[in-house]
């Protein structure tokens, strides 16, 4: 199956305190009639790192059984260990996932290249899973190397990557990796989806595709039939509605999907939800990027 297109970067919706299978059933039924072509669970903006193994194994067979055969699955498999890493892998690989997003270690090997290395050979040699790399700097501080990910990719069992740098060079130098090799990029950053998009990234993986699926997919389909215009204005009222609600993070995300009648739930602590007067400022902003791309329902 190729990957490609418009994937929500899930949330993980948290029911009294506890993870909802049934809540991410509701979701993806609902984000599949938008149109996404895949599915992410685990991810930054699913709160991976607050979950326990038995969470995320329930969270996963679920999504599993809600995903029709023709769309995608992937599973955010990272740890700070090589070895935790693999573990994920396993479950991963036996729960269902397609492939896997495995974002990088940093505790002790921020900016150690030959660690970097050592680990995503070791999982890309043992994986049951095919692997997707996962660099964040605005949580990890700290990006790949291009040189490294040049490498890296050579590796059959290394497919793509999600880069949510933000940095439009980065974007770039990593298309022309995909040029040459058989190697997917994923543009993780809202703001640079259209540019991203344009230049020949294979898809997104945003948490906005969980609260504004019809402009994301929208936007994909203005790129594939070279809609530049149009595809330019969905830009605009994305990197609008970004400027407002990104400070805000996972709360902001989960308190639109409550307010879309989704299953936001949420967030887990030591997060916590938007008082009354930011929930209002980012309705606001949403309503405002909805009405810019007339997508009122």
């Amino acid at each position: 199956m190729k990957l490609q297109g418009i994937v929500p970067a899930c949330v993980t919706p948290f029911i009294d305190g506890k993870a909802s299978p049934d809540a991410m059933q509701t979701n993806i039924t609902r984000w599949l009639k938008a149109g996404v072509h895949g599915f992410l669970v685990f991810g930054s903006t699913g709160e991976f790192m607050y979950l326990e193994e038995e969470e995320r194994r329930s969270v996963l067979q679920a999504a599993r059984s809600a995903i029709p055969n023709d769309h995608f699955l992937l599973a955010g498999c990272g740890a700070e260990s090589t070895r935790q890493t693999l573990r994920n892998l396993q479950w991963a690989s036996e729960d269902g996932a397609d492939a896997a997003l495995v974002v990088t270690p940093v505790y002790y090997t921020r900016h150690k290249i030959d660690a970097q290395r050592r680990h995503f050979l070791a999982l890309a040699e043992e994986s049951p899973l095919p692997i997707l790399l996962y660099t964040v700097p605005v949580f990890t501080a700290y990006d790949l190397p291009i040189p490294l990910i040049e490498e890296l990719a050579r590796h059959p069992n290394i497919i793509g990557i999600k880069d949510s740098s933000g940095d439009l060079k980065r974007v770039a130098l990593q298309i022309s990796i995909q040029e040459h090799r058989t190697f997917t990029l994923f543009a993780g950053n809202p703001n640079l989806a259209y540019p991203g998009l344009s230049m020949g990234a294979s898809g997104s993986i945003t948490a906005f595709a969980n609260i504004i699926p019809e402009i994301m997919v929208a936007l994909w389909q203005a790129v594939q039939e070279r809609d530049l215009t149009r595809a330019a204005g969905l830009q605009r009222a994305i990197t609008e509605l970004h400027g407002v609600i990104g400070p805000m993070g996972i709360p902001a995300i989960k308190a639109l999907l409550n307010y879309r009648s989704y299953q936001g739930g949420e967030p887990r602590l030591p997060l916590a939800p938007l008082n009354e007067e930011m929930r209002q400022i980012a309705i606001g902003a949403w309503k405002q990027a909805m009405g810019m791309c007339e997508w009122w329902e």
